[in-house]
């Protein structure tokens, strides 16, 4: 790739892009949630392994502060990595105009451009290991690495894709599947160095499994149980839910076009990727049967198109339609970047308070702001929310000034940093954006001393009005205990 000027100005197009769309838009709620991780390191949290830490808290241990662009620069950077893969891994299967058609597939779809591309996930790390996974594999295949370093750092790469997230443990199992119909893969089975890399995989993900060991396996049956139903109900409405997920994230045309490239083999081809099948559908089908059950993300099966978006670089790289079509795609994708954009900015398009995820950071710094000229939050004083993802936005706006206290029984990380039982008899502030209802006589009468609403002023996003409210709550009287954490009973 480093002698591809084509890919290379590519590259450097797109890591501009997002670093601009990531500078201008303030953390929606996971990514200032996922920011406190990086203030709490540790080998494990409730809702992901530990790697999406790091992922958030690499711009600021580089610059020292926190900005929406601090906070995503492990995200960009992340996925520029996973650019380099994806040409890589198709330059060394078949050549180098597919390898440029794989490098524009994935800046067609909204997912890997707009959100693993510059936006925090744990699918950030993820997707770019995962491919990276398929370059050692493939070159550990054609025996274009060393059987003791090709097989160290497939084991290596799959201990960090679990330490990303838990749904990583789709890659070995796409191992076992690939090697039952293709003939080089099954001799790895007999060679002991395979075994190292799944000594090797097992060691790095290793803490993780300890912290989990250690707060009752709770991170794991959070992710494997979320969704579910309460039973095994066979329900097609979520089965159309998962299907209609995978469309919106990859859009319509480009899951079509990637499904027909993956599995086109027709008769007198000549393909070495046959293997790749199983990245691609294990991760994909697998997902969407399980949506058959219970309500699944839609990005649960996004690592299974990246094997896609391989072999379709093969199957359609000789076309010049779908270039044309995906760099459509492509300015399409930057188009609906800028309306975000506009909309987190201006609130300019009509849309219910409680579906425009663009709300998540509005309203916040202001009224914190208001508080404190007010002098009703003080120094000493403790901001508290009846929801995680709305603490989180807090402890953004706030710049960390003040503890940030979880009331209520989904406290989720909350239960480790701040439980709500140790901050009996304290007070502050209860603050919310009004599309989150709170019941006041349940949560805040009936556990504080003395509950005073302080009126808000008008705080505006363009010519739309965000709606904000506040309490003065004196003496928590009454604290909950958590349901989960090293203090739950």
């Amino acid at each position: 790739m480093l002698n591809d000027r084509l890919a290379l100005l590519f590259i450097f197009i797109s890591l501009a892009a997002r670093l601009i769309a990531a500078a201008v838009v303030e953390p929606g709620f996971d990514e200032a949630y996922y920011r406190l991780f990086s203030l709490h390191l540790s080998s494990g949290y409730f809702d992901h392994p530990p790697l999406v830490a790091f992922t958030a808290g690499f711009g600021y241990w580089l610059t020292g502060v926190w900005t929406p662009l601090t906070l995503r620069l492990g995200p960009v950077l992340w996925f520029t990595l996973a650019l380099a893969g994806f040409y890589t891994l198709s330059a060394g299967l078949y050549n180098r105009k597919a390898a440029r058609l794989a490098l524009i597939l994935p800046h067609a779809t909204p997912y890997f451009f707009a959100g693993a591309g510059a936006f925090l996930l744990p699918d950030n790390a993820l997707i770019a290991v995962w491919v990276w996974a398929l370059v050692v594999a493939r070159m550990l295949r054609e025996g274009e690495i060393g059987p003791t370093l090709g097989f160290s750092l497939l084991g290596l790469l799959t201990g960090i894709a679990l330490m990303a997230k838990y749904h990583a443990i789709l890659l070995p199992v796409s191992l076992v599947f690939a090697s039952i119909y293709d003939r080089e893969l099954r001799r790895w089975w007999m060679n002991w160095r395979l075994y190292l890399a799944l000594l090797i995989a097992a060691a790095v993900f290793w803490p993780c499994l300890q912290w989990n060991a250690d707060n009752g396996w709770i991170s794991l049956l959070e992710q494997f149980g979320k969704g579910a139903s309460g039973g095994l109900r066979i329900r097609f409405d979520l089965l159309a839910q998962a299907i209609g997920g995978q469309l919106g994230y990859i859009t319509p045309w480009l899951t079509v076009a990637l499904w027909v490239g993956a599995l086109n083999r027709r008769p007198g081809m000549k393909r070495n990727d046959g293997w790749l099948l199983a990245f691609f559908l294990v991760p994909v089908v697998s997902m969407t049967l399980i949506g058959l059950t219970r309500t699944i993300l839609p990005h649960w099966a996004m690592p299974g198109y990246v094997a896609a978006i391989i072999l379709a670089s093969s199957a359609f790289a000789e076309g010049r339609r779908i270039f044309v079509l995906s760099a459509t795609a492509v300015g399409v994708n930057m188009a609906l970047i800028a309306l975000i954009v506009l909309q987190t900015h201006t609130g300019l398009f009509p849309i219910l308070d409680k579906s425009d995820p663009t709300l998540d950071p509005a309203g916040w710094s202001e009224s914190i702001q208001f508080l404190e000229e007010e002098s009703e939050l003080s120094h000493n004083d403790v901001l508290f929310a009846h929801k995680w993802f709305t603490a989180a936005e807090i402890a953004w706006a706030d710049k960390d000034r003040h503890r940030v206290v979880v009331l209520g029984r989904r406290p989720h990380m909350f239960a480790w940093w701040a439980p709500e039982t140790e901050y009996e008899n304290s007070s502050g502030v209860f603050i919310t954006q009004g599309r989150y209802p709170i019941d006041v006589e349940k949560d805040l009468v009936n556990r504080f001393e003395i509950v005073r609403r302080v009126p808000l002023p008008s705080i505006k996003r363009g010519g739309r009005e965000v709606s904000m409210h506040a309490w003065r709550v004196e003496m928590l009287v009454h604290p909950q205990p958590v349901p989960y954490g090293p203090t739950a009973k």
